[in-house]
This record gives structure tokens, sequence and C-alpha cells, in this order.
């Protein structure tokens, strides 16, 4: 189940361009702190304020995105 919604991701996000995963890991390491201190310690509206600034091209589903990606991360790492 989880490997076919994995699929269908990838394949609705053949048509779009922007990819806002792969954006962040392009960012410089200051940024991507910037970021997840927005998130984490400012609050979310900072941070999809922040994510606006950084990419206008993106929408607000891509900004969800990231966020569930970072608090993915987050919790893997402890």
């Amino acid at each position: 189940m989880l490997m076919q919604s994995g699929m269908r991701d990838i394949v609705e996000n053949i048509d779009n361009d922007f990819n806002i995963i792969e954006e962040f890991s392009d960012l410089s390491p200051r940024r991507k702190v910037l970021l997840c201190d927005h998130l984490f310690t400012e609050g979310r509206h900072s941070f999809y304020n922040t994510v606006e600034i950084l990419w206008p091209e993106a929408s607000s589903s891509e900004a969800k995105r990231l966020e569930k990606f970072l608090y993915s991360l987050k919790n893997r790492s402890h």
C-alpha cells in the first residue's frame, strides 16, 4: 500500500517541474537551518512566510509537503 502511494506521488509530480524537496536539498546549510528554526521554534506561520520568500513559485501544498518532510527527518533523528 505504501509503495503504491509513493509511486502515485512520483507519477503525479512528473507533470510538475518544481519539487520543493529537491530545492530544499540544494539550499546552503545555513538556509536549511533557518527554515528548520522557523518551523520548530518560531512557528508554522514564520516557516510558510520563509518558504514563500525562498520559492515564490511554491504552492501551499508544496510548502506542506516540505513541512511533513522536515518533521519526518526530525522524528527519525531521535
